[in-house]
């Protein structure tokens, strides 16, 4: 939780933006145009929601996109389970070594068939995580052991 994005955005947008703005906006409705205190705080409040309902929108839509391009194709329709997804990768995964032994070197004898096993695998991983499986947290193990193995660079 509390990650440099996280004091940046807490630092940066709540405090430095909202809170500044928000007590020069308050200053400006009360000194400069006689606004009682109560109804200058509401309608700070107001125009600040106007105005950081587009500021928030734009920091966020980069993190749903994220999580949006963590699936690369469409769901499918229908219920799904697991025995029935490990078939499909199975299958999937065969039809793709019998079009890869014809030629590896030319990628467009094989490239549908894995692309068909990467959506398999996708859609295995959607039901487990609609299964209520923590995905993430298995993939930052994962990720640990490689570090610690030193597999990336």
């Amino acid at each position: 939780m509390f990650s440099r994005e996280w004091f940046i955005y807490v630092f940066g947008r709540w405090i430095l933006l909202a809170g500044i703005a928000g007590a020069l906006l308050q200053v400006l409705l009360r000194e400069q145009l006689g606004i009682p205190d109560f109804p200058a705080f509401l309608l700070n409040q107001l125009l600040l929601a106007c105005v950081f309902w587009y500021v928030d929108k734009y920091i966020f839509q980069r993190h749903f996109g994220k999580v949006k391009q963590l699936f690369k194709f469409p769901r499918i329709k229908g219920k799904f389970e697991p025995r029935l997804e490990f078939a499909k990768i199975t299958e999937e995964y065969n039809q793709l070594a019998v079009d890869f032994s014809k030629d590896p070197d030319h990628p467009q004898i094989w490239l549908n068939r894995f692309l068909d096993l990467y959506h398999s695998v996708e859609m295995m991983e959607r039901v487990l995580r609609d299964k209520g499986i923590d995905v993430d947290r298995e993939y930052h193990r994962i990720l640990g052991e490689n570090r610690k193995r030193g597999l990336y660079g």
